[in-house]
């Protein structure tokens, strides 16, 4: 790792949402704002809204199409305040359907084929863009993008798609491979068997890899097998770079190209939160009181949205801006393993 300047620095910042597990979600835009799931007093989640140290409720989504559509997870938010996700039953991810919180309110939106089982929204661009993905009556996922109130199929072939990104240009980012969603709802980035695409003015591009985010370049971050093992790895004009050469994954990219995911330190059973830059290299961003942290994205600000337990067993998501007096100091990646330490 090279060396680092007091602009590296990070404050952390706890933030109030439940953990993914137990519904909720998160997102972070360019802004600073995040999105997540609040518990409230009568066991029910909320979603809400956290921007410079000011958390907002903004409620559930309408109870479409019963009542008992009251459980919902954010997966993205643009910069203009619109977040997107699913909301489903107690009885698990589906039957579901997605929502668009803007403006105030929220919209319920139909499933792309009334046929099918479920539905969630992934991402959502500055032009309100929107990708996801259905869950068919035949156990399938196909991902889709929904743009001026219309569904459109995209030019992916595979017996399953997923749509997980689309960044300013309307490029989407996404995966194939089947019971991804059990994955998705799980919070689990274990897929080793996904295999990657991008969709560009009508064109694809297939992968040699997987992939979770895209900036506004068009270069992905996602990961790839290398000896059974998955390998954080940046996607650009369909060739890829690993940047990790530990088990790792890369689950945000920004404008600077700077990549932020989760390693498996050597000699560990748990993860721990990192960085990376062309000019850089990886470094460990694990907060102190932490035994194992990851990254959730990364926005242009440089701002890391991530989640981890800490030393005391709570699980916790945390907010790492980049602050020259902050109290976090990047860490050279652990590739040996401490002796008694696991």
């Amino acid at each position: 790792m090279n060396s680092s300047s007091a602009a590296d620095r990070y404050d952390v910042t706890p933030l109030p949402f439940i953990p993914f597990s137990g519904t909720g979600g998160e997102a972070l835009n360019n802004n600073g704002v995040v999105v997540g799931g609040i518990a409230n007093s009568d066991g029910s989640v909320s979603l809400a809204e956290w921007s410079k140290g000011v958390l907002t409720n903004l409620g559930v989504p309408p109870g479409l199409p019963s009542p008992d559509f009251n459980a919902p997870r954010v997966f993205g938010i643009n910069d203009l305040g619109a977040v997107v996700g699913t909301v489903h039953t107690s009885a698990g991810e589906i039957p579901s359907r997605w929502f668009m919180y803007e403006r105030g309110r929220f919209s319920v939106l139909p499933l792309a084929d009334p046929t099918n089982l479920g539905a969630a929204a992934i991402g959502i661009n500055n032009r309100g863009e929107v990708v996801g993905l259905d869950y068919t009556s035949s156990k399938r996922e196909v991902g889709w993008l929904w743009s001026n109130g219309v569904y459109s199929s995209l030019p992916v072939s595979g017996s399953s798609t997923t749509a997980l990104g689309i960044n300013s240009s309307g490029t989407i980012i996404g995966n194939r491979r089947l019971r991804f969603i059990r994955r998705l709802f799980t919070g689990q980035l274990r897929c080793k068997g996904d295999r990657g695409y991008v969709v560009s003015r009508g064109t694809t591009q297939y992968l040699n890899g997987f992939v979770y985010a895209i900036n506004d370049s068009g270069e992905a971050a996602g990961g790839s097998i290398s000896e059974g093992q998955g390998m954080a790895t940046v996607f650009k004009n369909g060739i890829a770079t690993v940047i990790v050469s530990l088990p790792s994954y890369a689950v945000g990219i920004n404008s600077a190209a700077s990549v932020v995911g989760y390693y498996q330190p050597a000699g560990y059973n748990r993860r721990h939160l990192f960085r990376w830059s062309a000019s850089s290299g990886a470094f460990d961003l694990t907060p102190d009181g932490y035994r194992s942290a990851e990254a959730a994205a990364i926005n242009d600000r440089g701002d890391i949205l991530g989640y981890g337990e800490t030393e005391s067993g709570k699980f916790q998501y945390f907010l790492l801006t980049p602050d020259p007096n902050g109290g976090l100091t990047p860490k050279a990646l652990i590739t040996a393993p401490s002796a008694g330490v696991r």
